[in-house]
């Protein structure tokens, strides 16, 4: 069986109403998973989100599968180009693309040590069986193009919404965490 590792995205947490509702529905499965709480709150680094990974992908016996959302995509492609681990699969929900020079940028650059770098595509593309990018059209925050070009560049599966904006939200917890565990499931 594979172990799930999930990387929530700024500001959040396992807290959320979303991870709550992944969780039971995991443990009611028997899945092995976790849902570590990254530091930073506003203002996060990736070392501590990369070290807090790589400890998660260490302690696990089984095949990993990384989920990232939003800043944890970058993140878990970060973990691979960093740490040259392998993993089962890597599934990036709402993804930033490898343009680090304008990612940077981002909320004024609070998580501007996320890019300060490209990520060697290459490389990462030869560390995990499967890629799959789930991304809205309509998605308010990371352009539904940043996730057509890294799904592209990775070779990765796109999965296309229409109106699921970010994936985010308390008021859409229930709707969003169906539509990851859709995707988790499909590659357990």
């Amino acid at each position: 069986m594979k172990k799930v590792i999930f990387i929530h995205g700024y500001t959040s947490s396992p807290k959320k109403k979303k991870y709550q509702i992944i969780a039971e529905e995991l443990d009611k499965l028997g899945v092995a998973y976790s849902i570590p709480a990254l530091p930073g709150g506003e203002h996060p680094h990736s070392k501590e989100w990369l070290e807090l990974i790589d400890k998660e992908v260490k302690n696990s016996a089984n095949p990993v599968v990384l989920v990232g959302h939003s800043l944890g995509t970058r993140a878990a492609l970060l973990y691979l180009d960093k740490f040259n681990k392998k993993v089962d699969t890597v599934i990036l929900i709402a993804a930033f693309n490898n343009d680090y020079k304008k990612n940077r940028n981002r909320k004024d650059e609070h998580y501007a040590d996320f890019f300060e770098y490209p990520i060697d595509i290459e490389k990462v593309k030869k560390l995990a069986n499967t890629f799959i990018v789930v991304h809205s059209k309509d998605d308010d925050s990371i352009d539904y193009s940043q996730g057509e070009e890294i799904a592209r560049e990775l070779g990765a599966e796109l999965i296309t919404y229409e109106n699921m904006k970010h994936f985010a939200g308390e008021e859409r917890a229930e709707e969003n965490a169906k539509e990851y565990l859709k995707v988790v499931k499909s590659v357990l």
